[in-house]
């Protein structure tokens, strides 16, 4: 690729974004949310009689994913190449649910990962909903 390489500094304000934008409204925590509350009888527990549906699930959000990170990172002015790095450094804040959505990320592409990674997602962002809903 052609893109300037950035240092870890440079790239470190990305990476703040970049954790805002996995869990907020109005970046990919609004593609979750609509994700899980369309599949919500899948994912209220695992069931091996979805077993199928579940891979399909798995690939479709592949797929948004992909396309929601790549408009991430176009608006960012940062090519795929980038990505790696800023999600380490997104990894080093310490916030578990943050490390969660990253390993998801990282890990897309291996099934058996995700499966296990979108129920945790599910449990622990459904969670931190209801722990912000209290604190008003």
């Amino acid at each position: 690729g052609g893109a300037p390489a950035m240092d870890v500094e440079q790239l470190r304000p990305h990476a703040e974004r970049l954790k805002e934008w996995l869990l907020c409204e109005e970046g990919f925590g609004a593609t979750l949310n609509v994700f899980f509350v369309e599949n919500k009888d899948y994912f209220d527990s695992y069931s091996e009689e979805h077993a199928l549906h579940y891979t399909t699930l798995w690939r479709m959000f592949a797929e948004k994913f992909e396309g929601e990170v790549q408009g991430w990172l176009s608006d960012e002015g940062l090519t795929e190449e980038h990505l790696e790095a800023i999600l380490r450094l997104g990894r080093e804040g310490g916030d578990p649910d943050i490390e969660l959505v990253i390993d998801t990320m990282m890990q897309v592409l291996e099934y058996d990962k995700w499966i296990k990674n979108i129920f945790e997602i599910k449990q622990r962002i459904a969670k931190r909903r209801i722990v912000r809903a209290k604190r008003k």
